[in-house]
């Protein structure tokens, strides 16, 4: 079970700062990213200008508001990015014996440290080989040219 969302477990008091300068009238769906830009900026800065904080979000939220506003677009949770991140500080701590400490601390199987090693190693020495010009389109990677 996941855990519920920054937003969802934000506060009536924590919000208290940003909701001041939110008119009643404006759009629910803005005030929640206004109200997700405002906790982002406490997060980083708890002991911050939670009033200079809320202004601050509320003109983020309208410049997106003034850019994006009126389109229609799916807006990505961005897990693959996550992922790839995730993947690439356990390639950066990767020590070729520390298998079992990356997987503990990134909350991954073993094994997906070791796959997660694999493919960067694939990856790397397909950068160096270089193309052969007419085997490898008939050779993708899926066994079916060997």
């Amino acid at each position: 079970m996941s855990m519920p969302s920054r937003l969802a477990r934000a506060t009536v008091d924590e919000l208290a700062p940003l909701a001041a300068l939110l008119d009643p009238a404006y759009p629910e769906n803005w005030a929640r990213i206004a109200e997700s830009l405002y906790l982002s900026l406490r997060d980083r800065d708890a002991t911050g200008d939670a009033g200079m904080q809320a202004r601050l979000a509320l003109e983020l939220a309208e410049g997106l508001r003034a850019e994006l506003g009126g389109s229609q677009f799916y807006l990505a949770k961005g897990q693959g990015y996550e992922l790839s991140l995730r993947d690439r500080q356990i390639l950066a701590r990767f020590t070729g014996h520390n298998h079992r400490a990356l997987a503990q601390e990134f909350g991954v199987t073993e094994r997906h440290v070791y796959s997660i090693v694999e493919r960067r190693s694939r990856e790397e020495f397909e950068r160096r080989q270089g193309k052969l010009p007419g085997l490898d389109a008939v050779n993708d990677g899926d066994g079916a040219g060997s």
